[in-house]
């Protein structure tokens, strides 16, 4: 034993710890650590496609599965059944997928809705700062809402959970949404809503869930079930922290015998302390009335990136 400490040396045993040290960080990477008041990327985009064309307003988007986003309550004039998918592709490899579902049982709506955030391999694009490259960084979301609805109006509630992993960390959130519809007809809806009302429900979770109240006003000019369509739609909205937002959109299309394209597009305030483009736009080409592919585009996202969104909605 005395031999080999004699033949390396002092000053050669440090450099070779210090290279055995080196070796092990590339083979693992540092563990990551999710800071105290991290928000999830998964509660704080648009994840309907529709919603996105329209700058984030969705509260009064009333009839679509992807309601159960933004406003429980507005899932009530889905006469039937509802689904929805989208897709959204992000730097380096990554996506997002999310998907929703809704079906009426007399004077219930049931809603479910799902997402999943994968961001790739590049460390300069995941939204937790210090990982290493080669870390993983995903965000889930899973939810589900009962809404009952009486006459004109509606009452929806959610409750959903956030998974997020970091590399080798992960933290787990829970939280719900509260909200309230008045729709006459197809003509116009009334909303107002709490998204993550209580903030995040696990004491033992660092994850921020940051409430956003809505309040949302949908009117339709001509009748939806006709050729033309046009419709406006306002929002005011109020994050948890920040400055209260105004979004203002618009869609107008023409269908014919259950074919056809309606375009969309949206101003809205920048929400404090992002990039985000004050402008967006999108289109929905309808097959079958009922079955309609859906594109959203905004030039620039909270983080700086182009986004462009497919989806596909169903209702029946």
């Amino acid at each position: 034993m005395n031999s080999t400490v004699g033949w390396m040396g002092p000053g050669r045993m440090i450099t070779v710890a210090l290279a055995l040290s080196a070796l092990a960080m590339c083979v693992r990477p540092i563990s990551a650590q999710i800071g105290t008041g991290t928000v999830p990327a998964v509660v704080s985009v648009p994840l309907s496609v529709r919603s996105a064309g329209l700058n984030g307003a969705g509260a009064a988007l009333v009839g679509d599965a992807g309601a159960v986003f933004s406003n429980p309550a507005s899932l009530a004039t889905v006469r039937h059944i509802g689904l929805e998918g989208a897709y959204r592709s992000l730097p380096s490899n990554g996506n997002a997928l999310n998907g929703a579902a809704a079906v009426r049982v007399r004077q219930f709506h049931l809603g479910l809705g799902g997402a999943f955030l994968d961001y790739g391999t590049d460390a300069t694009n995941f939204p937790i700062a210090g990982l290493p490259v080669g870390s993983d960084y995903r965000e889930r979301l899973a939810q589900g809402s009962l809404v009952y609805r009486f006459g004109m109006i509606a009452l929806g509630g959610t409750v959903k959970y956030v998974r997020m992993n970091a590399d080798t960390a992960e933290q787990r959130a829970l939280g719900g949404d509260a909200g309230i519809t008045i729709a006459v007809f197809d003509i116009m809806a009334l909303a107002f809503s709490i998204q993550n009302l209580g903030g995040n429900w696990r004491s033992s979770s660092v994850l921020d869930l940051p409430r956003l109240s809505r309040f949302g006003f949908t009117m339709n000019y001509v009748d939806p079930q006709e050729t033309w369509r046009l419709m406006s739609t306002i929002e005011v909205q109020w994050p948890e922290g920040r400055s209260t937002r105004f979004v203002g959109g618009i869609e107008a299309g023409v269908v014919v015998k259950g074919v056809g394209i309606i375009g969309r597009g949206a101003y809205g305030s920048r929400p404090q302390g992002t990039q985000a483009s004050k402008f967006t736009v999108g289109a929905s080409v309808l097959v079958m009335e009922r079955l309609s592919f859906d594109y959203a585009y905004q030039p620039d996202d909270a983080r700086g990136d182009k986004v462009h969104r497919l989806g596909l909605r169903l209702t029946l």
